[in-house]
C-alpha cells in the first residue's frame, strides 16, 4: 500500500523541466522511501505573460511537450468531458439527495460517491484511499469558500466535472503508474473556468506536477494552488488577449534583428510611452469618452491629437479617447471667426462635412433573427459572432478594425444614447439600434480606416441648414456610434432648432448656444484666395 507524500521543490531551473520530469523520482536526491511511505518532490510552476516572439514562445513549449517523451501532459483544450449513463444518473440520485438533505457534508458525499461507483477503484489501496482523502479535502474547500452552500448549481457543475475529468485523466496515469518514474505532469496554458480550477487543484494536492502558462498575467494558478511563493518565471510583457494555442509547433524563427527590433518597440513604445509607432495600436478596441468644453475649445480640441487632450489612456487592449460632441444653436454675428472655425476643420483630410439630410438610408426590415443569434452567453452582443456572421458588411477590413466597429456596435446598443418613441419598449430600442448600425457611410468608414487612434481624431461635422428633408432617426442613430467609437461630432443648426435632440438624449451632448439666429445661412465655402494660403502655410 503506496503512501504518497508529495514535498514542493525549492528551486527550479525553467529552462530544465524536461530533463528535471524525465528523470527517475528514486534519482532525486530529495526522495526518501521508509517502508510504504515515498516523499518526492513536486514541482508546481508558473510562466507569466509572453515574450516579443508568439512564435518562439509556443515552440518552446512544443519543445518542452516533446522533450519530456509523455512525462508532462498537456490538459488544455484537451480535456475529455465524457461520462457514461449510469454514472450521470448517479450524480443526479447525489445532487437531489443533497438538496434533500440541504447539504451534505463532504464525508458523506465522497462516501456516497464511492458506493454508487462515481469514482475509480484503483489496484493499489494506498492510492485509493487518497484519491478519495483529497476530494473530501477539495469538497471542504469549495463549501468554504461558498459559505457553506452546496446546493446551487455551481457544485452540480463541478462535482460533474470533476467525476469525468478524475476518470478519464487521473484513474489512466495512476492504472499505469510506476513509483520508479513517479506521477507524471500536467501542462495548462491559458484561461481557466471555475471547474477547471478545481479539477488542478485536485491534482495539485495529489501530488501530480503541474506547469501553468499564463500569457496575460492574471497570475490565476497561484489562487487556485494556494502557494504565496510558487514558482514563477515572468517574460517581457504581459498578453493583451489569449492567443490560440497552435495545432502545431510553429516553425517560424525570428532573426537576431527582428528580436531586436522586438526589444526596442517594447522599451520605446509600450501603452504608456507616449511615442507610438504609426498604427501602433490597429488591434486594439476604442471606448470615447465625451468631452465637456466651451465652444472655442470645442473647435480647437477638435484639431489636437487624441494622445493630447485630457483623459487620453491605453489600457488592456482598449485605446481611450476624448470626443468632441457639441451642437452648436445659432450662429455668431462675428460672421468671420465662425466661417474660420468651420473651414479650418472642413479643410483636413479627416474631416466629413454633412450638408444634407438624411445622410444614412433607413434600413428596413425585421433584423431579430440576426440580433439573437448575435448574443452571448450573457445576453449581450458579441462581437466575435457579429464580425463572422454573414450579413456582417465590413469583412474586408482588418480584423482588428472589424472587432473594434463590433465592439462599439455592442456598447451602442447595450446603452443605447437614442431616446425610445411613443409605445417603444428598450428591447425594441436595441433592435433598432443594431438593425440601423449595420449600414455606415462609406465616407465614415474610410474615415474610421484612417484612423491611427493616438493621433489627430476625424470629425463628422453636419451643418443643418434646413434646405432639404430632415435629420432622421437613422441618421442620429449613426452619429451616435460614430461618437461612440471614438469620432468628434459637431452638429451646427444655424437657426437655432433643434434636429438631433428629437432623436437623441440631450444630456449626452455639448451644447452651445451662440448670439444670433440666421434663417438663411447656407454654407460659405472657402474663398481661393484663402485655400492657396493656407496651402502654403
Amino acid at each position: 500500500m503506496v503512501q504518497l507524500h508529495p514535498v514542493r521543490v525549492r528551486t527550479w531551473d525553467p529552462e530544465k523541466i524536461g530533463a528535471w520530469l524525465n528523470k527517475p523520482i528514486v534519482d532525486h536526491p530529495e526522495t526518501k522511501i521508509e517502508e510504504e511511505t515515498i516523499t518526492y518532490p513536486q514541482l508546481i510552476g508558473q510562466f507569466i505573460g509572453m515574450p516579443l516572439d508568439a512564435d518562439d514562445y509556443f515552440a518552446a513549449i512544443y519543445d518542452l511537450l516533446e522533450e519530456t517523451d509523455g512525462r508532462l501532459i498537456q490538459l488544455s483544450d484537451k480535456l475529455n468531458k465524457h461520462i457514461a449513463p449510469e454514472r450521470l444518473s448517479a450524480l443526479q440520485d447525489l445532487f437531489e439527495m443533497n438538496n434533500k438533505e440541504r447539504g451534505l457534508s463532504p464525508s458523506r458525499i465522497v462516501a456516497f460517491m464511492d458506493g454508487k461507483g462515481l469514482l475509480p477503484r484503483l489496484k493499489d489501496a494506498g492510492l485509493n484511499r487518497r484519491l478519495r482523502l483529497i476530494l473530501i479535502e477539495i469538497l471542504k474547500a469549495f463549501k468554504e469558500q461558498s459559505a457553506g452552500n452546496t446546493t446551487h448549481s455551481s457544485f452540480r457543475r463541478i462535482v460533474t466535472d470533476l467525476v469525468k475529468w478524475i476518470f478519464n485523466h487521473i484513474e489512466p496515469e495512476l492504472d499505469k503508474l510506476t513509483l520508479e518514474k513517479g506521477l507524471p505532469g500536467f501542462l495548462w496554458y491559458g484561461t481557466v473556468t471555475e471547474s477547471q480550477k478545481w479539477f488542478l487543484k485536485f491534482s495539485a494536492m495529489f501530488g501530480f506536477h503541474i506547469i501553468a502558462y499564463d500569457p496575460t498575467g492574471e497570475r490565476w494558478f497561484e489562487k487556485t494552488v494556494e502557494a504565496e511563493k510558487i514558482h514563477t518565471h515572468s517574460f517581457q510583457v504581459n498578453a493583451s488577449s489569449v492567443l490560440p494555442f497552435p495545432d502545431e509547433k510553429p516553425q517560424r524563427v525570428g532573426t537576431v534583428a527582428y528580436r531586436a527590433t522586438q526589444e526596442v518597440d517594447r522599451l520605446l513604445h509600450h501603452d504608456d510611452s507616449g511615442l507610438y509607432k504609426p498604427f501602433q495600436f490597429k488591434s486594439y478596441l476604442t471606448r470615447s469618452v465625451p468631452l465637456k468644453t466651451t465652444l472655442d475649445e470645442a473647435f480647437m480640441l477638435a484639431k489636437e491629437r487624441a494622445l493630447v487632450r485630457p483623459s487620453f489612456g491605453v489600457e488592456r487592449g482598449r485605446v481611450v479617447i476624448p470626443v468632441v460632441f457639441a451642437k452648436v444653436m445659432g450662429i455668431e454675428k462675428d460672421r468671420k471667426r465662425f466661417w474660420d472655425n468651420i473651414h479650418n476643420l472642413t479643410e483636413r483630410e479627416d474631416t466629413k462635412l454633412v450638408r444634407s439630410f438624411p445622410f444614412v438610408e433607413e434600413r428596413k426590415g425585421n433584423q431579430q433573427f440576426h440580433y439573437r443569434a448575435a448574443l452571448g452567453k450573457d445576453g449581450k452582443l458579441d462581437p466575435e459572432k457579429m464580425k463572422t456572421a454573414h450579413w456582417w458588411k465590413y469583412s474586408k477590413l482588418p480584423d482588428g478594425l472589424q472587432l473594434a466597429i463590433c465592439d462599439a456596435i455592442a456598447r451602442h446598443v447595450e446603452k443605447p444614447i437614442l431616446l425610445p418613441q411613443q409605445g417603444e419598449s428598450f428591447e425594441e430600442l436595441q433592435l433598432y439600434a443594431f438593425s440601423q448600425s449595420m449600414s455606415l457611410p462609406d465616407s465614415v468608414v474610410q474615415l474610421i480606416q484612417l484612423f491611427d487612434y493616438p493621433q489627430f481624431v476625424p470629425t463628422v461635422l453636419f451643418y443643418n441648414e434646413e434646405k432639404d428633408a430632415e435629420l432622421s432617426r437613422a441618421d442620429a442613430n449613426a452619429i451616435a456610434l460614430i461618437h461612440t467609437f471614438g469620432l468628434d461630432v459637431i452638429i451646427i443648426n444655424p437657426q437655432g432648432h433643434q434636429d438631433i435632440e428629437r432623436w437623441i438624449d440631450p444630456e449626452a451632448i455639448d451644447t452651445h448656444w451662440l448670439d444670433e439666429r440666421s434663417f438663411n445661412e447656407p454654407y460659405r465655402e472657402p474663398s481661393v484666395v484663402k485655400k492657396i494660403f493656407r496651402k502654403w502655410l
